[in-house]
């Protein structure tokens, strides 16, 4: 038996290097975390007879975790928020008294071998993968923090994300666990179970150093983005109480988006890349007088001639009637494709978008837009291609259940975005690449579609301005690392605040605006300019996606319950 004061010692220092155990916490820590954090709880709960103690341990315990490492959401400025945060803290926390309920007294008190260790510790870690992913199917999904986050603190260790993806690290980091626990309490020659221990624990870190050898090759193509971070605030129109404020106040928008550009204009881009909803009033509105557009570009690029600027032709502009008479009005599309033309560069943009798909019904989609420069043979070209992101926040961007309405209605949310369908490819300098929309690139099966439909590049819009001064923009940032190795290609990001970068195809960092402190510009206005290697390598993740870990994770429980009835 274990003393009252020896087990809260365990439960303490299990906390600690679990919940601190991120890379954007302390790094170091994850990676004790992976080997033995999960371990020393394990041996806490082996204490108590009880299922029903152990699983009420368990839950009280993972609850607590989740509570420190998503306590981003209690930056958001709305009370709801809190509700959100308890139910993610409650379900995670059940599901982990699910697996704590296995870890019986008697399960490894008792002289087991070395293999019935390791199909206990695979059967465990099997079964917390498929809880794991089975967050992503509930509403929007559930995709932050899995347990495998903690071996991307290294860049050995993140390498296996390769062949099996995030829940694949989670499996690897519970699995290893299973066999420290192994090593702890085996009350035979400890000689073995800790050598089987410590070389699972080595696994990672030497396939690792293997991928590294194998495919860091300088590339032989490169990607000049421009990443613009304009640091707007959230829900900026609601001081206006007319249009015509709302309208100037965006104008000066996009006059402080031109000021950014014209600021680091020097270096010749392939790609400009402005981030999700970087203005309100959607793609096609026609709001804006067009002389107002054109002394825009006049005053901050002082061009020879305003020849640049797209043809008075719809659907870039509208004539229509204001109290000074019949004016040219323009949209946001005309200042998209302004910026494309002026600069002779692509350009990709997150604006919300709207399609009559019967008359009388039109859906509204929160989309990246993507135009290049028109030429002579394309000029009535307005956006070649447009992506639809395909997962939406409940609340903010869906209203999931009716009984909601009026609650959304308190905080400006009258209707739903309509879901995208499927990856979609884009291309700029020949180089495809598959766009993404926030926090779809925290999902590692999402983002592998595009992967397979031959992007050699991922491109993320994204905003977190709703969770200031947070952990989340680093937590963010963390998933789109990951979602460079599992698929081998590079991935560049353009937030609104949060964190702008650019990762390699092995996860590292290529550039970040603010260097090594990043969190310092999150609301400077500001761009990343950044030659990208496209170099890429196929992965078996990029192929298989998730259905590997989660099959062969089902493969094992198969075989680990009829082993275990057979014995009965």
């Amino acid at each position: 038996m274990i003393s009252i004061p020896y087990k809260l010692l365990m439960c303490c220092l299990s906390f600690f290097l679990v919940a601190f155990g991120q890379p954007a916490w302390l790094p170091w820590n994850g990676l004790i975390a992976a080997i033995c954090g999960y371990a020393i709880f394990f041996r806490l709960v082996m204490e108590y007879p009880s299922w029903k103690q152990r699983f009420g341990l368990a839950f009280i315990w993972f609850f607590a975790v989740q509570l420190v490492q998503m306590s981003w959401f209690l930056s958001h400025p709305f009370w709801y928020i809190y509700s959100v945060y308890f139910f993610i803290a409650i379900w995670l926390g059940a599901q982990f008294g699910c697996i704590a309920i296995f870890f019986q007294p008697k399960f490894f008190r008792q002289e087991i071998g070395i293999f019935s260790a390791i199909g206990f510790s695979l059967f465990i870690a099997s079964l917390w993968a498929i809880l794991e992913w089975s967050r992503l199917y509930l509403l929007s999904g559930l995709s932050w923090n899995p347990a495998g986050l903690a071996l991307t603190s290294n860049l050995y260790a993140l390498q296996m994300a390769s062949l099996w993806g995030a829940f694949g690290l989670s499996f690897w980091v519970i699995f290893v666990n299973g066999l420290g626990l192994y090593a702890w309490v085996h009350k035979g020659s400890k000689i073995i179970p800790i050598a089987v221990w410590l070389a699972a624990a080595a696994v990672p870190y030497i396939y690792g150093v293997a991928q590294l050898q194998v495919h860091d090759k300088s590339a032989q193509q490169t990607l000049t983005a421009m990443l613009v971070q304009p640091a707007f605030a959230p829900e900026e129109l609601k001081e206006f109480s007319g249009k015509k404020g709302k309208v100037h106040h965006v104008t000066n928008e996009w006059r402080q988006i031109l000021t950014i550009i014209k600021s680091h204009q020097s270096k010749k881009s392939d790609l400009i890349v402005l981030p999700e909803f970087v203005v309100p009033f959607g793609t096609y509105s026609t709001i804006y007088p067009l002389n107002e557009v054109m002394a825009a570009f006049t005053e901050i690029f002082q061009p020879e001639n305003l020849n640049f600027l797209p043809e008075p032709n719809s659907p870039f502009v509208a004539l229509q009637g204001t109290h000074q008479g019949l004016k040219l009005m323009i949209n946001n599309a005309y200042w998209v494709q302004a910026i494309a033309n002026y600069l002779q560069a692509d350009v990709i943009a997150g604006l919300e978008d709207a399609e009559e798909v019967s008359p009388g019904v039109i859906e509204y989609y929160s989309a990246a837009q993507f135009t290049h420069p028109q030429t002579s043979t394309n000029a009535d070209t307005l956006f070649t291609t447009r992506y639809a992101k395909q997962v939406l926040v409940p609340m903010g961007e869906y209203i999931p259940f009716s009984f909601c309405k009026k609650m959304a209605e308190r905080y400006g949310i009258f209707g739903s975005f309509t879901c995208g369908q499927q990856a979609v490819i884009m291309s700029c300098k020949e180089i495809p690449f598959s766009p993404s929309i926030c926090y779809e690139e925290t999902y590692g099966d999402l983002m592998s579609e595009g992967r397979k439909k031959g992007a050699n590049l991922l491109v993320n819009l994204t905003s977190d301005v709703w969770y200031p001064n947070s952990k989340l923009p680093l937590q963010h940032l963390d998933h789109a690392r990951l979602r460079t190795v599992e698929n081998g290609v590079p991935l560049i990001r353009a937030c609104n605040t949060g964190i702008t970068a650019a990762i390699d195809s092995l996860g590292r960092t290529i550039a970040i605006l603010g260097g090594e402190h990043p969190e310092e510009v999150e609301w400077k206005p500001d761009a990343l300019v950044v030659d990208v290697p496209i170099s890429t390598y196929p992965t078996l993740y990029s192929i298989f996606g998730d259905k590997l870990i989660i099959g062969l994770s089902f493969l094992i429980i198969t075989v680990m319950s009829i082993v275990y009835f057979k014995k009965m």
